[in-house]
């Protein structure tokens, strides 16, 4: 039996009281989106009784949403010792890289080529990349713009379980990116945009391998001091 989530939070807490939906998925959903912003940053210990009262919930659903969330990789459990936001190193990161780039030039070729006469699915995504641009500099509203963009555009590939796993390595390595603030190129974006108006799937994959190449190498720069050139490990 789930407890419903209170109102009621501690002064100066971390996380906000989550909405009653079901007690579980509101507090995978604050987590996560803490996990993702880099509130909860990689390494850290979640204490259990802390986040429970922050949230407003029992330490059921609590730990209920830190196993789903293990399951994505975000929060690694030891029965003994707690639960840590998961954290990668430079060689993770490379390799979740390595991932995105065989399975997002896939993915986004299928995706691009379903869209293609099927004008109104077309059209909701375009707006989506819309809604994009117009997130500008604000951090955490571009990327959420971007991570639902993606979501969307991917859902269209008809290929459900690579579809889960890119969400999945993106979001892993996409915090990194908040925590480092590196830039993410806007003109890949645009390239994309342009390759889904056409229906050039091809186009689009290149678009996106060049982009995450870039971004791995920026992003790996940042976090070792060297040149964003420089091999990656």
């Amino acid at each position: 039996m789930t407890s419903e989530p209170t109102a009621t939070v501690p002064s100066g807490s971390l996380l906000t009281a989550v909405a009653p939906v079901s007690a579980e998925e509101a507090v995978t959903a604050a987590l996560r989106d803490a996990i993702l912003s880099g509130r909860l940053v990689p390494g850290e210990r979640l204490a259990q009784a802390e986040l429970a009262g922050q949230l407003g919930v029992s330490r059921i659903p609590l730990r209920d949403a830190l196993r789903r969330l293990e399951e994505e990789a975000l929060v690694r459990i030891d029965g003994r010792r707690g639960a840590w936001v998961t954290a990668l190193t430079t060689r993770d990161i490379a390799e979740v890289y390595e991932l995105r780039i065989m399975l997002e030039g896939r993915c986004i070729r299928y995706a691009v080529e379903n869209l293609w006469g099927e004008e109104e699915l077309r059209a909701e995504v375009l707006e989506l990349s819309r809604r994009m641009d117009e997130a500008g500099q604000d951090v955490m509203e571009g990327r959420a713009a971007r991570r639902e963009f993606y979501y969307v555009l991917y859902s269209h590939a008809g290929r459900p379980r690579m579809h889960r796993l890119i969400m999945q390595l993106r979001d892993n390595v996409g915090r990194y990116h908040v925590l480092q603030d590196t830039d993410l190129s806007h003109a890949a974006h645009s390239e994309v945009r342009r390759c889904i108006e056409s229906g050039n799937g091809d186009g689009a994959a290149r678009a996106v391998t060049k982009h995450l190449e870039e971004a791995r190498n920026d992003l790996l720069a940042t976090m070792t001091g060297e040149s964003p050139t420089a091999p990656v490990p």
